[in-house]
């Protein structure tokens, strides 16, 4: 590729024959290739993507809205991907790269020492979360409601997603269990998915319905000492 446009796979090979009979070829002019220019471009696909999917959902989002909001032609659309449905698998690896980024998913696990850390971990996660509610609800009713109704194959990806953070969380248990500092009778795999689905209609609710921040804090109170009761080593009785 040069100066931007494909040549036919004949090129070279017309070029170096048209050298072999005596003609001389004055080199090409024009822009020169900009490095990382394709990575820059598709990203920027994606971040226009993501905004026009959020705004106005998947399926009533067209390709020419999709390039309008990028500054591109349609046809730099297809350079880089196939169809909007192939946009839509980069648009959910980004929603999902912002909640990690927002959450701080890594700072959750393996820092914990004691069953106190764990837990003011996971306020701070939950504190996290409705933080990123409040500034792009957008983001997550794109990955818990409308990306899974789209296909069943991006149904599927997301319960793997789901599959995957109830295993962080069950290794994270596995690991107080081991230490010590979680009751040593806990199922972890169990435990891991049970979590999740306590998180779960809190979500649903706020995206759903008229935040209440006082209702918010009692629920999430509620359940964060049930979690806890549950984790904690019971005493001995004598």
């Amino acid at each position: 590729m040069a100066g931007g446009r494909l040549r036919p796979q004949g090129w070279r090979h017309h070029r170096r024959c048209r050298q072999g009979r005596g003609h001389e070829i004055a080199p090409r002019t024009g822009r020169p290739p900009q490095p990382g220019l394709s990575v820059r471009r598709r990203r920027q696909i994606i971040e226009a993507a993501y905004e026009v999917f959020t705004a106005h959902g998947y399926a009533a989002t067209a390709i020419s809205a999709v390039a309008a909001r990028a500054g591109v032609g349609q046809g730099t659309i297809y350079r880089y991907f196939g169809s909007k449905r192939e946009i839509l698998d980069h648009v959910v690896d980004f929603g999902i790269d912002k909640v990690i980024e927002s959450v701080r998913i890594p700072e959750l696990f393996g820092t914990a020492r004691s069953l106190d850390e764990l837990m003011d971990a996971v306020r701070a996660a939950v504190s996290r979360i409705y933080d990123l509610l409040e500034r792009e609800p957008q983001v997550l009713r794109l990955l818990l409601v409308e990306a899974g109704a789209i296909d069943p194959e991006l149904a599927q990806r997301l319960l793997g997603l789901e599959a995957v953070t109830a295993s962080l969380v069950a290794g994270e248990i596995s690991r107080g269990v081991y230490a010590g500092w979680l009751r040593a009778d806990l199922d972890p795999e169990v435990l891991g998915h049970a979590i999740l689905t306590l998180v779960g209609p809190w979500l649903m609710r706020e995206l759903h319905g008229t935040p209440d921040p006082r209702a918010r804090e009692r629920s999430t109170e509620g359940v964060l000492r049930l979690l806890e009761k549950a984790l904690r080593i019971r005493e001995a009785v004598s």
